[in-house]
């Protein structure tokens, strides 16, 4: 606690000097190449305050509004507040001239890891047509994010990151194709009561493999991605897998002639895709055993849109709408323990709901400080025979959670 209480100190007091002397940590050759500094470095801090208050709905103690994490079967709406900094980024850059092109080597960790711990996010290589290390799945769009304070965002956005290798060997200022893969674990809900016959795979050893075409202009940008991937598992002490696949289409539409007044989307659908997607990555909703002795990939679909409104040169505010859908196959059975419910032939769909609207000010460059409503339905639909009866029965439960975001970004 004490060493907790230091480093936050520490970082008050970092802030404070930097804005003192207003300069970046950022270092460059006096020779050039090409017109360009031979070599090029900058050390750079995000500063993240991560404020809510929880109105009802079973997410309290979230420092997200992961609405996948809501409580449908709670009752508790005890008001409750949080703040941290652990969203806080740290971030290293460097490039070099070689040959005719220019090497970046990037890494960017923040503090979100267990414990408050240091966490990588991001290290990777890119030079000429080709880039290999960690980076946000190019399964997504890097480009879009809303500008939010609740850094889990739509539950359909795409922002997962994976190691993998991509190559672009389309990279203008009208075009670029993306190919490549990367690496995964496969995420699969295993019922022992169910069918004891499958097993988790130790590995998986067979990589995604991911194409995007994108097509930029003045009107921002286009994208359509496409992801194979295999989910491996053992039957019996034998590997075995199933086939998974999605798309997605984004994009990044200017409503002004300056890059203001944005209008993003992302629109996702396929089947075995569960931990490419936000608020899913760790649920095991890639696929599941049917219990009728076969793993079924569970099918996906989902969105978002946001619109950002410039009301001047400080003041902007935002709105997002998302959605996202999962509808399983047929179970030959299945347990709800909260309603202490057996179910036969039957099947489980899973709805998602999100919005949120805020308001953002902007007092000096590279500082924003705002408010947020979030507000997001989380609701269960279970079918098929309950308890022994031979009538087929639909069980609905749902739960609405709000919350109110605030925080700052300070860039230095």
């Amino acid at each position: 606690m004490q060493l907790k209480k230091s480093i936050l100190l520490f970082l008050s007091i970092f802030s404070i000097t930097v804005i003192a002397v207003g300069q970046n940590l950022r270092v460059q050759s006096k020779d050039t190449v090409n017109g360009k500094p031979s070599w090029d470095a900058y050390l750079y801090f995000k500063m993240k305050l991560n404020g809510v208050f929880d109105i009802s709905g079973g997410l309290q103690g979230q420092e997200t509004f992961n609405i996948h994490n809501i409580d449908i079967w709670g009752t508790d709406d005890t008001p409750n507040l949080w703040m941290d900094l652990h969203q806080s980024q740290l971030r290293l850059y460097g490039a070099k001239e070689v040959g005719n092109h220019t090497a970046v080597g990037y890494f960017e960790g923040d503090f979100w890891g267990g414990n408050n711990h240091f966490r990588l996010r991001m290290a990777y290589i890119n030079y000429h047509f080709f880039q290999f290390g960690q980076d946000w799945s190019f399964f997504g769009d890097k480009e879009i994010w809303p500008n939010v304070f609740d850094w889990d965002g739509p539950p359909s956005g795409v922002w997962r990151r994976n190691p993998g290798l991509m190559f672009f060997p389309i990279n203008n200022n009208r075009w670029r194709l993306d190919v490549g893969f990367e690496h995964t674990q496969a995420q699969i809900s295993f019922v022992d009561d169910l069918d004891s016959t499958f097993q988790k795979a130790s590995g998986n050893p067979t990589p995604e493999s991911i194409v995007a075409i994108k097509k930029m202009g003045n009107f921002g940008h286009i994208r359509l991605s496409g992801l194979l991937r295999f989910l491996h598992y053992k039957e019996n002490n034998q590997m075995g897998y199933v086939p998974a696949y999605g798309f997605s289409l984004s994009g990044f539409l200017k409503t002004h002639k300056e890059k203001v007044n944005p209008i993003q989307f992302q629109l996702v659908a396929g089947t075995g895709i569960a931990s490419y997607l936000v608020s899913f990555d760790g649920a095991q909703y890639d696929a599941i055993p049917n219990g009728y002795g076969d793993i079924n990939t569970l099918p996906a679909a989902g969105g978002w849109v946001s619109y950002e409104h410039w009301f001047g040169k400080m003041w902007h505010g935002n709105i997002v709408l998302g959605s996202t859908i999962f509808k399983s196959f047929e179970l030959s059975d299945y347990y709800v323990p909260a309603a202490d419910l057996e179910v036969s032939e039957g099947s489980v769909d899973l709805k998602y709901i999100y919005a949120l609207i805020n308001l953002m000010v902007d007092p000096f460059k590279d500082f924003t400080v705002g408010i947020e409503y979030n507000i997001g339905q989380k609701q269960n639909v279970y079918k098929g025979k309950f308890n022994g009866s031979d009538q087929n029965d639909e069980l609905i439960k749902d739960r609405i959670a709000q919350r109110i975001s605030f925080g700052l970004f300070y860039n230095f």
